[in-house]
């Protein structure tokens, strides 16, 4: 059965979508099949992913033409007819994936209207409690979808590239997860957003578990409700000499110091388990630094590739050059690979 994984933070600007795409490719590479889940309206992940194939096609466009559409079905369009009272789930069968690189990386594509889910799913939310049965089926699509299409496919990680918010989507989409993480960047703001995040998901877990049992009872695929945490993702930090920069390094001490004595104890009061959090994360809340990609971002982000996968003749460098750049694109690939093997544990 596949695990679900969502990466949460309702900060924005900490690398949720690059983190997403090369963890994804960091777990093919150990041999899994994994699907990547564009579940933000600003649909980063899926220009990330299909960069090559939007360029092709908008070279193409004479000035008088519509953009040729993408390939693959949107999040939006599978949901749509569930949402309408179509269908009482989603027709898995109907969905088109998109593969990457290999088949064993798939991407279902993101929606720029997928503002029209976010106010469906506030209705389901605040409806969850009465006996409209429409609303409980709206309620617990995006779980049913997900693990039906996973089951089908034989994926064995789920990773869902969730918004910047705390609205009902993000919510849908983390309630639906078996595990997350939390990216950040070390800041001071980060570091504010810490308490914030431990008042919403303990709010999300409470509120989800008071409905799981009836829910069960009328035979409806509700998820648990209780993703267990991961760690935390420091990243996009900036060097000096090998070594975060002074004002980086304070925050990076502070944050998973709050991670430990707010954010995991308010979840484990909220799911009524300790299992919430993986064992490990109470002395080692950080599963991995990844700093600042510097000249890496761009070239990764043009030609969708994961950033240690990139070639001499992708980038363009030769000599000394190359050799730094190598070294670095190596080391990168040792990072994911340690946050990949965090994640299968």
């Amino acid at each position: 059965m596949a695990k679900l994984l969502a990466l949460y933070n309702h900060k924005g600007g900490v690398s949720k979508t690059t983190t997403s795409f090369n963890l994804a490719h960091a777990l093919e590479s150990k041999g899994h099949r994994v699907l990547l889940v564009d579940a933000d309206p600003q649909c980063n992940l899926t220009e990330l992913c299909l960069t090559q194939t939007i360029e092709q096609l908008d070279l193409q466009l004479a000035d008088d033409q519509e953009a040729a559409p993408l390939p693959g079905t949107t999040l939006l369009e599978a949901l749509r007819p569930r949402f309408t009272g179509d269908r009482a789930t989603v027709d898995i069968d109907a969905i088109e994936l998109v593969p990457l690189h290999t088949d064993n990386v798939q991407l279902f594509r993101g929606d720029i209207g997928l503002s029209e889910a976010e106010d469906l799913l506030s209705q389901a939310h605040s409806q969850r409690t009465t006996t409209d049965i429409h609303q409980k089926r709206n309620y617990v699509a995006i779980y049913d979808m997900l693990s039906r299409l996973a089951d089908k496919h034989k994926f064995d990680f789920v990773i869902i590239d969730v918004g910047p918010s705390a609205g009902a989507l993000t919510r849908s989409c983390f309630l639906a997860a078996d595990l997350f993480l939390v990216p950040v960047v070390p800041d001071r703001f980060n570091y504010q957003a810490i308490g914030s995040l431990r008042a919403i998901i303990s709010k999300w877990m409470r509120e989800h578990a008071a409905i799981i049992a009836e829910f069960k009872q009328l035979g409806l695929n509700v998820a648990e409700g209780k993703p267990q945490f991961r760690g935390v993702v420091m990243q996009r930090y900036q060097r000096y000499g090998g070594s975060a920069k002074p004002a980086f390094r304070h925050w990076m001490d502070r944050i998973p110091k709050r991670v430990v004595s707010e954010l995991l104890p308010a979840i484990v009061e909220a799911a009524g388990t300790k299992d919430v959090v993986w064992a490990e994360c109470w002395a080692q809340p950080v599963a991995v630094e990844i700093p600042e990609f510097a000249s890496l971002g761009p070239m990764m982000l043009t030609r969708g590739k994961p950033v240690w996968a990139l070639t001499k003749e992708e980038t363009g460098w030769a000599g000394s050059v190359w050799n730094e750049r190598e070294a670095e694109m190596k080391a990168f690939g040792a990072r994911f690979a340690a946050l990949a093997a965090r994640i299968e544990a």
